[in-house]
């Protein structure tokens, strides 16, 4: 039996792929339903299986579409068109994510891959619409575009893989331990299992729900390990290295970007945070390039698949971290600005600002829902560390005097001068800044030329968007000690300045590019060889070795504490000869590094500790004198000592 021919309906093809669109729209919709209801045995017709029905018949009937003259006009409609149609799924995709979200909280549902398969899908939808026929994938012009890009290409992938070394290489063992804020973000990855961390749209002391479980996907992979827990900020630094060189290259050209993603590349302080885990700035250094590469060249190409992309990945950062309210400010102050002092420039380029706007509302959707739910979830860091809500400001006034006016500019003050003036001590430990001195003069040449190249509206955002995070931070977060990490996510527009300003100072001196060539490449080799040589040497020798990390000796005890009892090979009862500092839970690497393992803090004096064959005494710093005088009185026993640098951290006693 032969099959019917497919009829061709070509000219119906519009508003056949639309019905049939809903159709399958109201498939998911079923599925969503009925997967977020109990179980009732018996049933013969499911909850919400009449969408099913309905989807499968709106499938059947958009086959049934005759190519009349009336059909093929509404086809031909602009309301059918295929533009229309991809943003209309997108934002029906990306509100059934939605809706979802919200569904499966209230009935506690743990597993969320349908509700992210269909988000990302609205996102690809929303491309779709813009991007048409603009990209061409096909193998020949990519090959093209290697062929013209190839230097660039093997140069920036070649630097990726030195990235990629000084920032893997012992991952696990350095920094040596693990800080409090290291092991609450640990467990909290590990809660991702069930409970409220289950929604990818959550969120954590405004670490997004992604983040984390993307941190437990690595665990996962890795082991519930330091190297696992650490790997997604070590990424995070690689895959900056290509964002920084895409966005410097649109501002500079591409000396200016390879120039910046070298700096980036060998920063000690950008190596750092792509070994930690306490803070999630790490991740901007590539989110927000990116997102302002594809933002700016969209506008200036005027290509609204760029701008949509942007606005995409903008609404995406939501997910990994709160710096994401900042950028949309940030993007929201510059077209503003644009709007009224660069109209002639900007007005052309409205439809690709909308279509920016566009992309960023419809796949925010999920975050705002749950920002609008949960709004002390949203706003903790702001409750907890912010200049207004948390009291902060209003205690100054009191303690200095002085005006919240003059406080307030001390405090941008602070955040800028925390580039490349006030060591970075807050969750690092160097007592250097996070600019070295040559590379701060080339920022500080860079800022000078960027400013005065400002109507340029490249320059702007370049401006903009260290200028934006200087003042955010400045103004809206304390204390001032935590600027020097915080002001990480404007290290690419600093190494971007510093980059521009090298090539100025350089031009300055007669050894321009094209003027003397061979000058200018041996000029650049010998600063930028100075510099990576500096940073190594200020990370891996006078950091990385010298027991810097961790808030002090207590945080560090919490660490060696953790590794002391993962390796304790039974499950009888441990002692921790405990004081006001030293006591097992005062950190949460502890118990991430030990999986939890049950201890009993024991303050009393270790002599009226009867314990059985097999328990474990261990002793801090104050207390080893006391388990080494118990242990000489009561010998046969296995004792372990544990030093940190030269100092003696914790000793153990396993009872003979």
């Amino acid at each position: 039996m032969n099959e019917p021919k497919p009829r061709n309906s070509g000219s119906v093809k519009n508003i056949q792929r639309l019905v049939a669109f809903l159709g399958v729209f109201s498939l998911l919709l079923s599925q969503f339903l009925v997967f977020s209801q109990p179980i009732t045995e018996g049933v013969i017709f499911p909850p919400f299986a009449w969408l099913g029905v309905l989807g499968v018949i709106l499938i059947i009937v958009s086959q049934l579409i005759p190519p009349t003259p009336f059909w093929e006009r509404l086809s031909g409609g602009f309301v059918f068109g295929e533009k229309i149609f991809w943003v209309v799924a997108a934002f029906l995709l990306s509100g059934l994510a939605t809706g979802a979200t919200a569904v499966f909280m209230s009935y506690t549902r743990v597993n969320y891959i349908p509700v992210m398969t269909v988000w990302l899908l609205g996102a690809v939808c929303y491309l779709a619409a813009f991007a048409g026929r603009t990209i061409n994938l096909q193998p020949e012009a990519l090959k093209a575009w290697f062929v013209k890009y190839r230097t660039e290409i093997i140069s920036v992938l070649v630097l990726m893989v030195f990235a990629a070394v000084v920032r893997i290489y012992r991952l696990g063992d350095i920094p040596r331990v693990l800080d409090g804020d290291e092991g609450l973000v640990g467990m909290s990855a590990l809660n991702t299992k069930n409970g409220v961390l289950t929604n990818p749209f959550s969120l954590w002391e405004n670490f997004g729900g992604v983040y984390l479980q993307l941190i437990y996907l690595s665990m996962r992979f890795f082991g519930t390990t330091s190297f696992g827990l650490r790997l997604m900020p070590a990424l995070g630094g690689i895959l900056a290295v290509p964002a920084v060189y895409l966005f410097a290259r649109w501002v500079g050209g591409s000396r200016i970007a390879l120039m910046a993603a070298i700096m980036l590349a060998f920063s000690h302080s950008h190596i750092h945070f792509s070994r930690i885990v306490s803070v999630a700035y790490i991740q901007d250094t590539w989110l927000i390039p990116l997102e302002l590469y594809f933002l700016i060249s969209g506008l200036v190409k005027r290509e609204s698949w760029r701008t949509a992309l942007s606005g995409v990945l903008l609404a995406m950062h939501y997910s990994i971290y709160l710096t994401s309210q900042i950028v949309t400010g940030l993007i929201l102050i510059y077209m503003v600005i644009t709007l009224v002092f660069y109209r002639s420039w900007f007005k052309p380029r409205i439809p690709q600002a909308l279509v920016f706007w566009g992309g960023f509302l419809i796949v925010v959707m999920p975050a705002l829902y749950y920002g609008y739910t949960h709004p002390q979830d949203f706003l903790n860091r702001i409750g907890t560390s912010g200049t207004f809500q948390s009291g902060w400001l209003a205690n100054e006034i009191v303690i200095t005097g002085q005006s919240a006016a003059t406080i307030l500019a001390k405090r941008v003050i602070h955040a800028f001068l925390s580039l490349f003036y006030y060591p970075a001590f807050d969750f690092y430990g160097a007592p250097v800044p996070m600019m070295s001195m040559i590379s701060s003069v080339m920022f500080l040449a860079g800022l000078g030329i960027s400013l005065w190249r400002i109507r340029n509206p490249v320059y702007l955002l370049l401006n903009g968007y260290l200028g934006g995070s200087v003042v955010a931070i400045g103004i809206f977060a304390t204390p001032p000690s935590a600027d020097s990490y915080r002001m990480l996510m404007a290290i690419p527009a600093a190494m971007t300045m510093a980059s521009i300003g090298f090539d100025q100072i350089l031009e300055f001196l007669g050894m321009g590019w094209n003027t003397m060539r061979n000058a200018y490449r041996f000029a650049v080799f010998t600063i930028l060889g100075s510099l990576i040589i500096f940073n190594l040497w200020t990370y891996y020798a006078d950091f990385a070795g010298q027991c810097r990390f961790a808030e002090n000796q207590v945080g560090r005890f919490a660490s060696y504490l953790g590794w002391e009892l993962s390796g304790i090979d039974n499950e009888l009862e441990v002692y921790l000869l405990s004081d006001d500092y030293f006591f097992h839970g005062s950190h949460a690497s502890t118990l991430f590094l030990s999986h939890s393992r049950r201890v009993t803090n024991y303050r009393d004096p270790v002599d009226t500790l009867e314990p059985i064959s097999g328990e474990t005494i261990i002793a801090p710093p104050p207390r080893i004198p006391e388990l080494e005088q118990w242990a000489r009185a009561h010998p046969g026993g296995q004792l372990h000592y544990e030093y940190d640098c030269d100092t003696t951290i914790l000793l153990s006693y396993r009872v003979p």
